[in-house]
């Protein structure tokens, strides 16, 4: 994980880093992903599945990722979600 976090500050330069689900509940089993949330101004104007794509190139190939990747507009607003809402509870900010 300190390599892949060490790889979006030097790709994306700032950025907020958020572990949720299993991980961050303490609750995870052999078979869990590590769900994240990468929040950068970088991503504007990027599409999607471009943000995706790009932060799986920098996870390490140890472990299964989910990553949800926000500009800081659209973090603010997801947060009001059902799914981030409930994440904001218990989620562990690691950078």
């Amino acid at each position: 994980m300190k390599i892949f976090l060490e790889n979006i500050v030097r790709e994306l330069g700032y950025a907020e880093v958020y572990l949720f689900g299993s991980y961050a509940r303490g609750d995870w089993v052999e078979d869990s992903d590590i769900d994240l949330i990468v929040v950068s101004p970088r991503f504007r104007g990027v599409p999607i599945h471009v943000r995706g794509a790009m932060l799986r190139k920098l996870a390490p190939d140890t472990h299964s990722f989910e990553i949800l990747a926000y500009t800081p507009e659209e973090f603010e607003y997801a947060r009001s979600s059902v799914v981030l809402g409930d994440a904001a509870e218990y989620w562990i900010k690691l950078l």
